[in-house]
């Protein structure tokens, strides 16, 4: 029944545009319209996450050598070294440019390190520089007058900035959503070329019926208006099924980028349910699933309607 959508005007467009060609092929292309749509919000999420985290911070390490002099002059270095802590966050406190910062302590910078050297740093009895982290209250990179003020405490600062590697992830977020968007236009192109065909091939089987009821003084309007809501019927139902063919993938995809999750538990994660994942699937991403069968339907109703213009045209 689905399929045998009938009309009352003689024209038996349930056989000139079958259903059981037409719904396949736009289910498949809605299938891959999600994908690209998703792919495209996903890699613009990332950028945003990237820039409201990692590409704001800043690293400053204070060289701290270990000292192998005798006692007094290791208690001058150690009252030397906790000196030029005190000024840099003296400078730091009094500085607008930033929204906070954060001096990592020795057990931060030994959990920081221990993935790769599988034990604590003081087992090496290495030299543990003093690390500080900003958080900026604007991308752009830490300001030269802050820098020179800070290397004029400590000559041998060493400040590391993420703004570099932010703009190359910007770029490449907004490379891949280029592709995502160029892969959507043709996929749209596809589709409407697929929807042109039918409704062509349609056409001529119809043609004889076309020609009578156009002598009888039937408008052009009147048997566009029934090709058209017969195509935008079926696009529609195949808009909806490529969507929630589409919703598997997604789930799947979105249990594949967990590491790149903002949660720092996403490990545990990994092993929830597949509802956990559709309950935590952006509220976007369910209006898209709303909107490609409404979007079908408008390309299928606009497609169809602009080739039985031209077709009727050559016509007469």
């Amino acid at each position: 029944m689905l399929f045998k959508y009938k009309t009352s005007d003689g024209l038996k467009l349930h056989r000139a545009l079958p259903g059981e060609f037409l719904i396949p092929l736009v289910a498949a292309m809605t299938f891959l319209a999600a994908l690209s749509i998703a792919g495209a919000y996903a890699s613009q999420q990332l950028a945003q996450r990237w820039s409201a985290g990692a590409a704001s911070t800043v690293i400053l390490q204070i060289p701290m050598p270990n000292d192998p002099s005798p006692s007094n002059d290791k208690i001058a270095s150690t009252l030397a070294n906790q000196t030029k802590i005190q000024l840099v966050t003296a400078l730091l406190s009094t500085s607008k440019e930033l929204d906070s910062f954060h001096q990592m302590t020795d057990k931060e910078i030994d959990e920081l390190l221990a993935p790769w050297l599988h034990e604590s740093v003081q087992a090496f009895a290495l030299p543990i520089p003093a690390v500080i982290e900003l958080h900026l209250k604007n991308n752009p990179p830490l300001s030269e007058t802050m820098q020179k003020s800070l290397r004029q405490i400590v000559p041998d600062i060493s400040i590391e900035q993420s703004n570099f590697w932010n703009q190359r992830l910007n770029a490449l977020a907004n490379s891949l959503q280029t592709s995502a968007f160029l892969a959507l236009a043709i996929v749209i192109s596809v589709a409407a070329a697929v929807i042109a065909l039918a409704t062509r091939t349609g056409l001529m089987q119809c043609r004889q019926t076309i020609e009578i009821l156009h002598n009888l003084g039937a408008s052009d309007f009147y048997i566009a208006f029934r090709f058209a809501k017969r195509s935008a019927y079926l696009a529609c139902i195949g808009g909806a099924i490529g969507s929630v063919f589409s919703i598997p993938l997604l789930l799947f995809l979105t249990y594949l980028c967990l590491p790149f999750s903002s949660d720092p538990n996403w490990q545990s994660l990994s092993n929830a349910s597949w509802f956990y994942f559709l309950i935590t699937t952006p509220f976007q991403l369910f209006v898209l699933f709303i909107l490609l069968p409404i979007c079908n339907y408008f390309i299928g109703w606009i497609t169809t309607t602009g080739i039985v213009y031209v077709w009727l045209r050559n016509l007469t």
